[in-house]
Parts: C-alpha cells; structure tokens; sequence
C-alpha cells in the first residue's frame, strides 16, 4: 500500500538516521570510549540531565526531535555506563562469585536491549486516518464473522452475536458464525455423564439462539488445535457452504468481544485500497479492571496495562509494518489465510505466529488506534497469571521456533520488532535477578556489582534517571512511572517456571482458555500470595543485616548503602505486590461503565405525566444509574420508562423498574433494573449500550494522562503501603474467625453447647 503517511514518514526518518550515522557515529563513540575522571563524568552525566529537563518546555512543540534528542543522550550515557562496566567492574575473584557478577551483567545486557529496541520502534508511532467506506459502494467485500466460544456463558456470546447483527454493513454481504468448541461431537460422548450432558445442553441453547439472530451455528467433531483449530475448521466448513457467498475477509472476534455498530465501516476500506493488506487490527478495549487495577483500586485513575500496547506499542510497529495479529477485534483477507492454510497454529500464540508467517510472505498489515470492542479482563489474580503465561510460552516458542532474526521476506526492521516483541516475555529472568541481587552482597557476602558509591552516583544513577524521563516522555500517557516495574515483578514467579518449560521442550506448552466472568464472594489471599511472602521475609531482615554489617565492617558503608537503597526500590515493588495479591470481592459481574448522557423517564404507560430530565450516569447490561435534574416522588419498585439517545443521535425507549432511590441535598439517584420484556428490548439494549464507539474513544482517552516521575514513585509508594495494610489487615480478620471458630468448636465440645456468656462465641 503506498500510504503517503507511511512512505512520507519512513522515507524522512531514512534520511535523517542515515544522516546521523554518517555524520554522529565517530563523535558518538569517541563520546563512549572517553575516559573521564569521576568528577568530570559526574558533571558531564548530570549536566545531560539538566539539560533535557530544561528542553523539556519544548518538547510539545517539536515532540519528534526531542524524542530523538533525549534518545541519542540516552543511549550516550547507556554507552558510557556499558564500557564502564566492561572495563572496570567485571573483576574476577572465585568462581562462583565471577559466575554471578555475569548473571547480573546479563540481566542488564538484556534490559538495555529491550529499551534501545522501545526507543527505536516507538521513535514516531502511526495513528492514522479513519478510511471510512462508502456503505452504497457496490465492490464491498463479503465479510464472515467468526465468533470462537469454548466455556463461556452462554449469555456472553448471545450479546456479542447479536451486537454482530446490528453492524453498519449490508447484511447480504455479511455473514456471522458462532464457533461453539464447547459443544463438539467430541464433548457430547464424554465418557462423564454430567460433561457430556452440559455439553449437549450448550449445543441445544447455541444452535436456537443462532436460529433466532438468523446468524449460523457451528462446530466440528474433535477439540485439536485449540482455538487456531475451532477457526480453521469453521474457514472449511464455510468455503463448502453453497448457500452463502464465502466472504473475503475475515472478522475474528472472541465471544466477549462485543463490537461497535461502526466497526466493518471504519476498517473494510483499508483493504480496498491495498490488495497487499492481510489484516487490519483494532484495539481490545476491557470494561472492567484487570486484577492490579481492581486489587490496587487504580481502575479510571491511571492507564491500565492494555493501554499501552495497544496506545503506544501497536502505534509504533505500525510505522514499521509490523502490527501484529492480537486473536480478536481484527479482520484478515481469506485469501491470505488459505495461503498459509489458515491460522498457524504450530505454537500457542497462534495469531501472532500468523502474522509473522504473512509479513514474511510480503503481506502488509494496518493498526487502527479506535477502539470498536467492548471485553472483558480476567477476574482473579490466578486467571490474570494463566493468561500472561500463556502469551509468555507462546511468544518463547516464536523465539525459538520461528526466530524472526532468520525469517526469510522480512525487513530488517520487522526481523527486530518481532524479535523485540517476542524477546519482551523474557522480562521475569532480569526482573528476579535485579530483585535478589542485593542479597548476594547482604547474605551471601558475594560483591556481584564492583563499583563504589560515587562511581553509582556517575555512571549507573543518571543513566536510570535520563532512562525514566525518556520513558515518562514516549509513554507516560500510557503508562504511569514504575507501573511497568510493577506488572513485571508480580508476574515474574510465575512467568519463569512457564518459560522454563518452553525451554525445555518447546513444543510442550498446551493453550489454555482465559476464564471470565467470575465472581468473589469476599477479600482472601489469592492461592499465588505464597512467594511474596516469602520475598517479605528476607526484605524485613535485610535492615538489620546491613546495620549489623555496616557496625562491623564500617570500610563497606558504600557497598552497603547501594545494596540497602537497590533493596529498598525492590521493597517497594514488594509492597505492591502485596496490595495486588489481596484479592478484593467482586461479587457483580455486569460492570459499570460511567457516563454521562442526558436522558427522560417517566412513570410506564402515564401519557399524562410530564417526562422528567435527567442524566445517566453509569450503565450496564442490567441498568442504568441516573440522576434527576428535579423533584420527583418516584419510589423503588415503581416501573418507568427511560427514553435516551446515543452519540449518533439513535433514540431509544426502555422499560426499568427502579430498584434505588437516595436523595442528596437536592439531588435525587435512581438506581434502574432494564425489564427484558421480549428480543427486541434485549437487541435495543445491546444496540444502545454497545453500539457507538464513540462512547469507547471517551473513556480510552479519559485513561491517558500523564504524571511527573516523582509524583509517581509518591503515587505508588502510597499505593503499596495501603495494599500491604490491606493485606495484612485482611489476614488479620481472617485469622481471628479462624480462631473464634475453633476455640467455639473446643468449647462447645468441652460443654456440649454453645454459650452466649462466652467470649469466644457469636
């Protein structure tokens, strides 16, 4: 595709990086390689610093030659701090101690990879115009829809296939499918009479919902290949089907996808300029916290981890045709895929294997920053972990399977994205040895980091500095200082063993589904708390063990000070961590999104009663909140009806019955219940709560805000003191109805009944 966007950019960024080659490589590494005394390198590393926080009241105004500006000074104190630590901090002593100064170096080694590699793929991210299609155009694509379901309920995916029925899309030109891989032939004679019934049941429901949307209904005999499997059988089945035309692209939704009418409009066109285009991706936006939002209660406060990927990341791959394939909210050209023999299934990662195999076929790809989706995160901590796990084994076995470096038809600049994307999930090794690193020095008496407390001050502390405000200044709307360090350490227990197995064996891992729609009846500990306690454990102890050496070895103060502080950033992120594994009840599992949208409602079938203003102020698949304007004598119970109109001016008519009634000063709330009277009512709820992604684009928006680096570390420095007490606290009321318990079972044993005098009973 000759987007001149994409060729004016990477033409301009050609130029001037060969530019900057040509001209700044000798001074660059003549700059590296020039030894300096500790005071003159003191004052050259601090003075860079000084200086980009003076150029920062530009940055706005030029954001491209500022984001390069501090970038280059980056990797220039990145140089210095990297030839510092080859020539004077290696040192040999005893062999075990040498083998974990290396470990260390690598860690390292590999954390400034991965920034250098974010620098250069996020240097100008991509947003670009909507291509909105012409509705009348009569070259329009046949488009099938294809909604994979394995456990989900059934309800979820009956929202989501009948949002696919009300798209902005002529509808002899679409053609929607449910993939139900939870109703196989397989499932129905499982050897486990219940299985087998429950399978037979979700088999029965999906086939009469599907007849009733007019939507086609489908499933295949054996469960292989997981989810690339349910696809590829459905791309079969479909391209038989002589009652309907085969579509020519290819919408792949997860079932708690639900999408925006607008969705086939903003993104069809795309592949009707450029028949070299395999796929268009889109955003997956979630309505709900992921576990640290919701444990943490950042949820609304601060940009959630999907943010930035799909706000920064995508962006920036993008302008070097490098999006990638994200399983949902994505449509693909079929021929493209019959190609390849449809979606590649050879690791877990199955989409972005596929869009690895068709880059490297010469295939183009488009990412369009607007949100059109509607999903929903996992629940639970141990739900969140099976998830990342999964996109960790799959992303290695890329790595390893199909190692982008040595992949035939791909760029040089798409061989290092893909290899920068799959090399990420290799976070949680550095992550672990960057936290137990301290402890070599405080228990174990092995100097792993050869360096003096000035030589910290000049070469490692202002490369880290300039590092945060490099990372504040590419991505702080996306994500808040230290939250990154945040995500990794609480995943990285887990995400090491998951790994290791790939290493193992790679083609061992198996796909697992990511569970949704559960509930919490209460706070409990989540069951993977048990190695933060344990990290606990020796922060606690590392106080007195540095006073203890510090008193007896007072010629070690500066070795001993640079372990405590590096201890105490770790303590920090522990702190967190504890907050996150906290798991608080969620007992609705129909969220709440807020809004604000005006509204009238008056009581039902009351043609004379004036309708009374208001506005909505969070809606739901189950009711609205809204918010009266005036008096009003309306009491809970009664039945109203509540008129509405969304962003794109659609009026809608709904009959509610009011649940909640609290009066504030001169404000009155209503909480309202939507009364499904028949299948319409249900279609024009799913329409007005799912159907304009404009509403989406708000709230996605809303999440992104920037923060000062201090204001940050303040930010989750409070955040980890209330989610320790939290958990502590937690446990502590835990404990305490254990123990009432037991010493009430001893009494009523020792006295053969319960005793209202007791201290110990209820």
């Amino acid at each position: 595709m000759s987007n001149p966007l994409t060729f004016y950019t990477k033409s301009w960024l050609s130029v001037g990086v060969v530019t900057l080659l040509l001209l700044g490589t000798p001074l660059f590494f003549s700059g590296i390689i020039t030894r300096l005394t500790i005071q003159e390198q003191l004052v050259f590393a601090w003075g860079l610093i000084l200086l980009v926080l003076l150029l920062r009241k530009f940055a706005q105004r030029f954001s491209v030659f500022f984001g390069i500006l501090i970038s280059f000074f980056t990797l220039l104190l990145l140089g210095r701090y990297l030839f510092f630590r080859l020539t004077s901090t290696l040192l040999y002593t005893s062999p075990l101690e040498f083998f974990f100064i290396l470990v260390l170096f690598a860690a390292e080694l590999y954390g400034m990879f991965i920034q250098v590699m974010g620098m250069i793929v996020n240097v100008m991210p991509m947003y670009r115009p909507m291509e909105q299609v012409a509705l009348n155009n009569p070259d329009l694509p046949v488009v099938d829809v294809l909604i994979p379901t394995y456990s989900e309920p059934e309800q979820m995916v009956a929202i989501t296939a009948s949002a696919c029925t009300l798209f902005d899309y002529p509808p002899e030109k679409l053609n929607i499918y449910i993939l139900d891989d939870g109703g196989t032939v397989q499932k129905r004679n499982a050897k486990d009479p219940e299985s087998a019934a429950a399978a037979l049941v979700r088999y029965e429901t999906l086939k009469v919902l599907a007849e009733y949307l007019e939507v086609h209904y489908l499933t295949r005999k054996e469960n292989t290949n997981a989810k690339a499997g349910n696809i590829n059988a459905a791309l079969y089945q479909t391209d038989d089907d002589e009652k309907h035309p085969t579509g020519d692209l290819v919408l792949v939704l997860d079932c708690d996808h639900v999408p925006t009418r607008d969705f086939l409009k903003n993104t069809v066109g795309y592949f009707l300029k450029d028949p070299k285009l395999f796929l268009v991706q889109t955003p997956h936006f979630f309505i709900n916290p992921d576990p640290v939002e919701k444990n943490l209660d950042t949820f609304n406060k601060i940009p959630g981890d999907n943010v930035m990927f799909y706000g920064k990341v995508l962006p920036g791959l993008d302008l070097w045709n490098a999006a990638f394939f994200c399983g949902s909210a994505a449509v693909l050209r079929r021929s493209c895929l019959d190609e390849v023999g449809g979606i590649v299934g050879e690791t877990i990662t199955e989409d972005a294997e596929t869009a690895l195999t068709l880059h490297g076929r010469g295939y183009n790809s488009v990412y369009v920053g607007k949100p059109m989706v509607c999903g929903l995160c996992p629940e639970t901590f141990e739900d969140f972990i099976v998830q990342r796990n999964r996109w960790a084994q799959g992303m290695a076995q890329i790595l390893i399977l199909k190692n982008p470096l040595f992949n035939r038809g791909l760029t040089l600049i798409q061989r290092l994205c893909y290899f920068n994307s799959a090399g990420f999930w290799f976070f949680s090794f550095s992550r672990l040895i960057f936290m137990m690193a301290p402890f070599c020095y405080l228990y174990g008496n092995m100097q792993v980091y050869h360096a003096t407390l000035w030589q910290c001050l000049a070469y490692p502390v202002p490369y880290m500095v300039l590092s945060m405000i490099v990372t504040n200044f590419m991505y702080g709307a996306v994500r808040h200082p230290f939250f990154s360090e945040l995500y990794e350490t609480v995943m990285s227990f887990y995400n090491v063993p998951a790994i290791l197995s790939v290493l193992r064996n790679p083609r061992s891992p198996q796909f697992q589904v990511t569970p949704k729609d559960t509930s919490l009846a209460e706070d409990s500990a989540s069951p993977l708390a048990t190695p933060f306690y344990l990290m606990l454990g020796l922060f606690v102890a590392m106080y007195p063990v540095a006073l203890y050496r510090a008193a007896a070895n007072p010629q070690l103060l500066g070795s001993i000070v640079i372990c405590t502080v590096w201890g105490t950033f770790n303590l920090v992120l522990l702190l967190l961590s504890l907050g996150v594994v906290w798991e608080r009840r969620q007992v609705r599992k129909k969220y709440r999104m807020p809004v604000r949208e005006p509204v009238r409602l008056r009581i039902q079938n009351s043609d004379k009663q004036e309708w009374l203003k208001g506005w909505s102020t969070d809606l739901s698949e189950e009711g609205m909140g809204i918010l009266l304007n005036e008096e009003s004598s309306l009491t809970e119970n009664t039945m109203i009806e509540i008129e509405t109109k969304n962003s794109a001016g659609r009026s809608f008519l709904f009959t509610a019955q009011i649940t909640r009634v609290l009066k504030d000063r001169d404000q009155i709330q209503l909480g309202c219940q939507y009364q499904y009277e028949d299948e319409e009512s249900f279609l024009a709820i799913t329409n007005h709560l799912y159907g304009e992604s404009d509403r989406w684009e708000k709230l996605w928006k809303k999440r992104q805000h920037k923060v000062p680096i201090l204001a940050g570390f303040i930010f989750v420095l409070k955040l980890g003191l209330t989610g320790t007490f939290h958990h502590v606290s937690g446990l502590t009321h835990v404990a305490w109805k254990n123990l009432k318990k037991y010493l009430e079972k001893i009494w009523n044993k020792c006295f053969g009944k319960k005793s209202n005098r007791s201290g110990y009973s209820h």
